[in-house]
């Protein structure tokens, strides 16, 4: 079977885990892409380096891989350019990727080196009138086709070495190797079929850790203290205990600002999570003791977090009628939309993403930033229809 693969070529002292969670979580925020796999594994015969293996994780039959790993590689905001967007805000702002979407099944070699200056491209790919080599730069594109001379009666393996001979010089591998100074082709081949581990694709780390850290930037965004105000203990609601992530989340958040005591959070549109959004006191948690029909939220293990309501500006927001709960679930990550306390619903973000979403939203973002902000609403605009 012919082998197709896109990969990252990285050093890991550059490209922390993170980095490559984030950045490809970034660039496949509008692509409707449900269980995407990225595989980690020294590459051999390159000393420092390894290689990142990327996998759309679609069925067979759901399409071609090929056109979507070239689609992915040559969109704006490709996994290379969000990796390395996130290994800047992580504190490795000088970091080169390499990247390389391969296949045997056609001529398909396309290599690239990324850089916080630009980039530069060389590939070989099959067009609509045969083989054609290419060059990109930030200053730079160039696009030919190859004219292979093939010897007159010549064996199908003598043209498959005449094709060779031609094409070798553009191959996006070859433009790698001279950058590399190791033959990079083997050595991806080699690492394919000896991944050393899988790191999962997320926009923002699950666990009560990543929560206190969301918190911490959103209390920094918003100039609020760590703690101020936070209770001893959060109490269970209907039988249901705190998930360990909201434990994390009530002792980092500020429950006191002084500045905002009405604390809310105005105009939010992520996913289901749609108004003004105000986090629950300790008395409001106790209160749906008594709320009527939230037995059956807490028959789903759902425990209550934040009040949704309208809206309109003004201030009047939380003495409105409830519109919804926001309610996290048994998991610690995934957020729900409990309507009268019985219909609940995918919110879309998680509880993560919903803090990340809240200081992205309170503050001046860079380029990247806005990135990470449209892909945190377009993946839960997607959760919240069931995509």
């Amino acid at each position: 079977m012919a082998t197709t693969f896109a990969a990252l070529i990285f050093r890991p002292a550059e490209i922390p885990d993170r980095a490559l969670s984030q950045g490809f979580a970034v660039a496949l925020g509008g692509w409707d892409v449900a269980s995407p796999r990225l595989f980690i594994a020294p590459l051999p015969g390159v000393p420092g380096y390894s290689a990142a293996f990327y996998a759309s994780g679609e069925p067979a039959g759901g399409g071609d891989e090929l056109d979507h790993l070239s689609e992915l590689f040559e969109d704006e905001l490709s996994p290379p350019v969000a990796v390395l967007d996130a290994a800047a805000e992580l504190g490795h702002p000088g970091a080169t990727v390499f990247a390389l979407v391969f296949s045997e099944d056609v001529v398909h070699d396309d290599g690239w080196r990324f850089e916080a200056s630009g980039f530069v491209r060389h590939f070989v790919r099959e067009g609509e009138e045969g083989v054609e080599a290419g060059v990109e730069a930030p200053d730079r594109s160039e696009l030919v086709e190859l004219d292979v001379d093939l010897p007159e009666g010549a064996t199908a393996q003598e043209d498959r070495d005449a094709t060779d001979r031609a094409i070798r010089p553009h191959r996006g591998s070859t433009f790698l190797a001279a950058e590399l100074g190791a033959p990079v082709l083997g050595a991806l081949m080699g690492a394919l079929f000896a991944p050393e581990r899988r790191v999962a694709v997320r926009l923002v780390e699950p666990g009560p850790g990543s929560i206190a850290d969301e918190v911490a930037r959103l209390n920094r965004v918003l100039r609020r203290d760590n703690g101020r105000g936070a209770p001893a203990s959060s109490p269970p609601v209907r039988g249901v205990a705190p998930p360990a992530t909201y434990a994390a989340f009530a002792r980092a958040y500020d429950w006191a600002d002084p500045a905002d005591p009405e604390d809310l959070y105005r105009e939010l549109a992520i996913g289901a999570v749609e108004g003004t959004l105000r986090f629950l006191r300790e008395g409001e948690l106790l209160g749906h003791d008594r709320e009527p029909g939230w037995e059956a939220a807490a028959a789903r293990q759902l425990y209550p977090i934040a009040r949704l309501s309208g809206s309109a500006l003004g201030g009047g927001a939380a003495a409105r009628p409830d519109r919804a709960i926001v309610a996290l679930g048994a998991d610690g990550e995934q957020l729900w939309v409990v309507r009268g306390g019985t219909s609940a619903a995918p919110a879309g973000p998680t509880f993560g993403e919903l803090l990340r979403y809240l200081s992205l939203g309170w503050s001046r973002r860079s380029d990247a930033e806005e990135d990470l902000i449209g892909a945190l609403m377009l993946r839960a605009r997607l959760r919240s229809l069931g995509g």
